[in-house]
């Protein structure tokens, strides 16, 4: 792929990622990018999800597998589908739109590009036509920007009114949309992000505040002390990771990547290495923002981004911190051998580091690998090295790391799902119970990962124990309710789906309410 497609579709990824955190439907998204790259609806559902051909047809061929003597359906047809009504093209039948849209979490009348004559019916109203699609009057809503700059001065991603500016975005997505202008739909990316990068601000006194400001007008002006508040931004953003979940933070790194990247071009010697280094973690950050989100495509991105600029830098630590995020992906993904070649490079990066706490990490994520892979030689040999390295790290005089968030409670929490999936029921009880205590509450995503690790196996061997389970699992959602990680949310359901057989027990029942009134349940 050429860099001109692949800035293309960065660019397009970025676009989504801010939009879907503030609430825009695939629906918008879809129109936006059929006015800003002038494709048919169904290319625009396709990018909105950002799919390729090829992804498209292997998730039809999950759902609707080809009975005996038919063949799947391949990247050909897509691209027919999608190339009609022209002559290399094919239409599509109905039940084709049907599954699309059931891809694309569509309608299938949201896939066609007829013309639309409801605006004939004397009944309809203005709000209707503007439901619809139907150009009106091509101006902005009338408080549109008194809007934006009102949610620019004062946005706080804990506090602020999310509800209102998620219908602002909508407004503004449906006036660029019949305004069919690149310069319209600019103004609404940099509306999307400068909310987000509100925060950057924040905290600056009025000299810091001037000089980040005429850095951003003027790149030349950049210099330590503006990049020193840029990373303790990060910082910032990567500690309410841990406590919120990835929701209150991905528009602010969006929003703070895209201002580094500017910086980049009129930077020179050690200042642009350490903006590279900076750009490869917030990029790192984003994969891991998206990852979280189940927007893996998205995370392979900015991951590989990341590693780029990393090594770029000669930043030995964070290429080894980037390759450790890649492997988990992999793995998450099903693929654990990718997985087991990422970690595999990663502990070689990191053996040429001092750092301690990013080795054991390192083999860590080795040791989830060749557990999904099933061998448990290599998986409890890898363990053991991430437990020696970590004993190394009191004498650590490192004062940070890239893995900063890894300890014994993480290391517990993770030899004790290795041991429950190899079986060995009793030794994953102990150490899920130990990881329970040991893990800073502080880090709420992993706490409620090893809580649910703890239910799982009190669900599991011959005689499962329902009203542990159900008490132990009421309060993984108390911590998924305030750290919305998308995956944590899968794994409470699908907790809970193994619970259902005994939902009328009263621990259950209770369990089904929490769940319910946190909106948990799916």
């Amino acid at each position: 792929m050429d860099g001109r497609h692949r800035s293309r579709r960065s660019e397009r990824v970025d676009l989504c990622s801010r939009l879907r955190a503030t609430g825009a439907t695939f629906r918008h998204i879809a129109r936006l990018f059929q006015a800003q790259y002038k494709v048919n609806a169904r290319v625009a559902y396709r990018m909105a999800h950002g799919l390729t051909q090829q992804q498209v047809a292997d998730r039809w061929n999950e759902l609707w597998p080809a009975a005996d003597n038919n063949r799947p359906v391949t990247y050909k047809h897509i691209s027919y589908w999608e190339a009609w009504p022209s002559t290399t093209g094919r239409a599509p039948s109905a039940d084709a739109l049907n599954k699309l849209a059931r891809i694309y979490a569509c309608g299938a009348s949201d896939l066609l590009d007829g013309e639309d004559h409801t605006g004939l019916d004397a009944n309809s109203s203005p709000a209707d036509a503007s439901h619809l699609g139907i150009a009106t009057a091509p101006t902005p809503p009338d408080d549109a920007i008194p809007r934006v700059n009102a949610f620019i001065a004062n946005n706080d991603p804990l506090n602020a009114d999310q509800s209102s500016y998620h219908r602002l975005v909508e407004e503004l997505i449906e006036w660029a949309c019949r305004m069919r202008r690149r310069d319209v739909l600019q103004w609404l990316s940099w509306a999307s992000a400068s909310a987000a990068a509100a925060p950057i601000f924040e905290h600056l006194d009025v000299g810091e505040r001037e000089r980040t400001t005429l850095a951003i007008a003027s790149p030349r002006r950049v210099d330590n002390a503006v990049v020193e508040h840029i990373e303790a931004v990060l910082w910032r953003c990567m500690r309410q990771d841990d406590a919120l979940g990835p929701q209150a933070v991905l528009d602010t790194t969006l929003a703070q990547r895209n201002l580094v990247r500017t910086l980049l071009p009129d930077a020179a010697g050690p200042l642009r290495d350490r903006l590279l280094s900076l750009y490869a973690n917030l990029s790192r950050f984003a994969g891991w923002l998206s990852f979280d989100l189940n927007n893996y495509e998205a995370a392979s991105i900015y991951y590989e981004s990341a590693r780029q600029a990393a090594h770029e830098a000669h930043d030995t630590e964070l290429g080894a911190f980037v390759l450790c995020n890649m492997s988990h992906l992999a793995t998450w993904r099903g693929q654990p051998r990718i997985g087991i070649d990422h970690a595999v490079a990663a502990q070689g990066w990191a053996g040429q580091t001092e750092d301690a706490r990013l080795q054991a990490y390192t083999a860590d994520v080795t040791a989830r690998a060749y557990t999904a892979d099933g061998n448990a030689r290599a998986a409890f040999t890898a363990l053991d090295l991430a437990r020696r390295s970590l004993d190394r790290v009191t004498s650590d005089p490192r004062p940070t790391s890239h893995a900063y968030f890894y300890d014994v409670g993480l290391f517990t929490s993770i030899k004790s799902d290795c041991h429950r999936r190899f079986g060995q029921l009793r030794e994953s009880t102990q150490l899920a119970e130990a990881a329970v205590r040991q893990i800073d509450p502080s880090y709420a995503r992993n706490l409620a990962f090893a809580i649910i690790d703890l239910g799982e196996c009190q669900l599991s061997g011959g005689r499962p124990d329902i009203d542990a389970a159900s008490s132990t699992i009421r309060e993984a959602a108390r911590l998924a309710s305030q750290n919305r990680s998308v995956r944590l949310v899968d794994r409470l359901r699908s907790c809970w789906r193994r619970l259902e057989p005994w939902q009328h027990e009263p621990t259950a029942l209770a369990l089904r309410d929490e769940l319910a009134s946190y909106r948990l349940l799916g």
